[in-house]
């Protein structure tokens, strides 16, 4: 093999690798309708027509609502972004927002989380899924993932649970599936809420189910790196009208909806949010659900192929998926000790060659200052320090220890295999796998910089 690039040679792969955003005629048309008919937001944050109804209504019959010029579930493009995922995701509600973040807070907010409550999730996902559950003063409890397919463990969720303990937070990170028979008999023996994390997954079924439609909730995002994107926005989908009307209320100034006739247990939450999708983006949102499919296929073919060439290499896994589930980035398991040659020394040559790689996340959710120290809102700790909580809760390195492992030393993420970078850019990958690992004893002693020095 030729000289590896880093230690002067030149680099495989010169070119960068194509941005998942595809885009073709039909997001075209859809954008023209709303700039030609200048209705970039039709939400109406007060009363509007039968709010009783409107509350509850399917999202494939909010649709057709006529004769508003502005309503409550927001405009036509919205209406049917939303109708067009509850069909095919095969559930009764989709309720769009501005990002899987806001999502997963409305999500918290509607199951009527707050001070006190606790709400276990895993160690291992962006910091979007824990500080989502700070938004309404709630507690995040983070448990270990499996080293399988790095989602939360059930096991571990049980030895969590204590009195204060109100819902599950799980991620189904990669588009792996958790295992979410076991995680629903969990929930059902200690009465808990079950919300899925689906930001990486959508299109991953579990046993047949769409992944979002098993729990209580399930959120999507449609940030630019997803597998559809929008470039920000979310979806929440859920089969419990309850939880779709508060949903609602809270996306778009619930508070602004309730007369005298509220009970107090109706206005719980309802705290002035505004998390409303514009028309402009969810006219991208219909044309890009039209392409999941294909999407998925894409990344789905990828990933097989380079599990096919990169098998063998010393100290390096692929991580195998099953048939239902939908790749979002390639992820391996690479053995130091096998190879004598440390992880970062691994990814920098990888770099050199032109190749983005990375660990995965930079550290787990509670590795952040914000749960080390617990300083959130103000500087009294709070929601840690609030009396209704009345518990003690300390974050640390060493909680998790396989979640630890993989980030620290396991892990190598590839991630571009996303549409529409094709078999022959998967080529180049491979070289310079190859070419990297076959140059392992030049590796173990050279002095290399072994940060960051790419853009992706």
């Amino acid at each position: 093999m030729s000289e590896m690039a880093i230690l002067g040679g030149t680099p495989v792969r010169t070119k960068s690798f194509l941005s998942p955003v595809v885009v073709d005629e039909n997001e075209w048309n859809y954008v023209k309708q709303v700039l030609d008919s200048r209705e970039f937001s039709r939400f109406m944050g007060s009363l509007s027509g039968d709010m009783a109804k409107t509350l509850v209504m399917p999202s494939q019959e909010a649709e057709n609502l006529e004769g508003q010029y502005f309503s409550f579930l927001g405009g036509r493009m919205v209406r049917k972004f939303e109708s067009d995922f509850a069909k095919k995701f095969d559930i009764p509600y989709a309720i769009s927002v501005n990002s899987a973040t806001s999502g997963l807070s409305t999500a918290l907010g509607a199951s009527g989380i707050g001070p006190g409550d606790e709400v276990i999730t895993t160690c291992l996902s962006f910091n979007a899924t824990a500080l989502s559950i700070l938004l309404f003063n709630s507690i995040p409890v983070f448990v270990d993932v499996s080293k399988e397919n790095f989602c939360i463990v059930p096991e571990e969720i049980e030895k969590a649970i204590t009195p204060k303990t109100k819902a599950i937070l799980v991620v189904h990170l990669l588009g792996y599936a958790a295992d979410m028979d076991l995680i629903m008999g969990i929930a059902k023996r200690h009465n808990l809420i079950v919300i899925e994390d689906c930001a990486q997954s959508p299109g991953t079924k579990y046993k047949g189910r769409n992944v979002g439609t098993i729990g209580d909730m399930g959120v999507f995002s449609f940030q630019e790196t997803k597998n559809m994107m929008t470039g920000e926005g979310g979806m929440i989908v859920t089969s419990n009208p309850e939880f779709a009307k508060k949903a609602r209320l809270i996306r778009n100034h619930g508070e602004s909806v309730p007369d005298d006739t509220w009970d107090e247990g109706s206005l719980v939450n309802l705290v002035g949010m505004n998390f409303r999708m514009t028309e402009l983006t969810a006219a991208l949102g219909i044309a890009q659900l039209d392409k999941l499919d294909e999407n998925n296929r894409v990344r789905s073919k990828n990933r097989s192929y380079l599990s096919e060439q990169l098998a063998g290499l010393p100290g390096l896994r692929t991580c195998s998926f099953k048939d239902e589930e939908v790749p979002h980035v390639f992820p391996m398991i690479y053995d130091g000790n096998e190879t004598g040659v440390n992880r970062a020394k691994i990814l920098a040559a990888l770099r050199a060659e032109g190749i983005p790689v990375g660990s995965g996340y930079l550290r787990l959710m509670y590795e952040n200052p914000i749960f080390l120290r617990k300083v959130a809102y103000g500087d009294k700790q709070c929601p840690w320090s609030c009396h209704l909580y009345g518990r003690s809760r300390e974050y640390g390195r060493g909680d998790c220890l396989t979640a630890e492992r993989l980030i620290n030393d396991k892990f190598i993420w590839f991630y571009h295999i996303n549409r529409p970078n094709t078999l022959e850019d998967m080529d180049d990958v491979a070289k310079s796998f190859k070419k990297v690992f076959s140059n392992l004893e030049k590796l173990k002693d050279a002095e290399i910089e072994t940060r960051i020095g790419y853009k992706w």
